[in-house]
């Protein structure tokens, strides 16, 4: 047996000597910790405010400017997610082709399986009445004190005098057949009627007459409240 042996046997109760371990750095620790979780934190907060922040808004005239604001902000919403989107319009209308974009872009994203919200807040005339029609299923909705206005396509052409109407004759009626066609289909009212109510004149709409028209499905903030009758005469 070697001297060392002897001198030092080996035992299972012996001492073992101390395992060496990197030493710790508790300060690095602490501030990794710490910016995982400010960073944990940071994605929580951007994702609610995804969900929360999920409206645009089309306030004002409907031209080159507002539609590229519009269609660009609801394709972005769309790229981050398929959640819900809610469009806002406070409009008196505007360029007609640049409606149809609106309109398309939208009925583009609800293709998709986006649901898109269309909310009139104070108003939604000429063209802002045919983007209206865009929204998903049963989502057109309109705050109580909200007016809709339809009238004949030649007025939303932007043309204001009827020898500039006569050179574009051929586009106005395949305008007029367009417009006519998104108003009808969403109404659920005879083509023949929607021509006939918006004929050589504005046919205006609160948000209650415009759910019985079938230009929107819901009315907002109305009272749900019954009417008390009216007392009845004496004799």
């Amino acid at each position: 047996m070697a001297k060392d042996e002897a001198l030092f046997p080996s035992s299972p109760h012996a001492p073992q000597s101390p395992e060496i371990r990197p030493e710790v750095q508790p300060g690095q620790l602490t501030d990794r910790l710490l910016s995982d979780l400010v960073e944990a934190v940071k994605q929580v907060l951007r994702r609610e405010a995804a969900q929360r922040l999920r409206d645009v808004y089309l306030i004002g005239d409907i031209d080159k400017d507002s539609a590229r604001t519009t269609i660009e902000r609801l394709r972005e919403l769309a790229s981050e997610s398929t959640g819900p989107v809610t469009l806002y319009i406070n409009s008196a209308g505007g360029n007609v082709t640049d409606g149809l974009a609106i309109h398309d872009a939208i009925r583009r994203l609800v293709s998709q399986g986006v649901e898109v919200t269309i909310v009139v807040q104070g108003m939604a005339y000429s063209m802002g009445s045919v983007v209206l029609q865009a929204a998903s299923e049963g989502k057109r909705q309109a705050f109580a004190h909200s007016w809709i206005m339809i009238h004949e396509p030649a007025k939303w052409a932007g043309w204001q005098s009827t020898s500039a109407a006569a050179q574009h004759l051929e586009r106005l009626k395949q305008m007029q057949s367009q417009i006519y066609r998104i108003l009808a289909d969403r109404s659920g009212k005879p083509l023949r009627q929607i021509i006939r109510d918006t004929k050589r004149t504005d046919f205006y709409l609160d948000a209650k007459k415009a759910r019985e028209y079938g230009l929107i499905d819901e009315v907002l903030g109305e009272d749900p409240r019954p009417k008390a009758p009216a007392p009845e005469p004496r004799a």
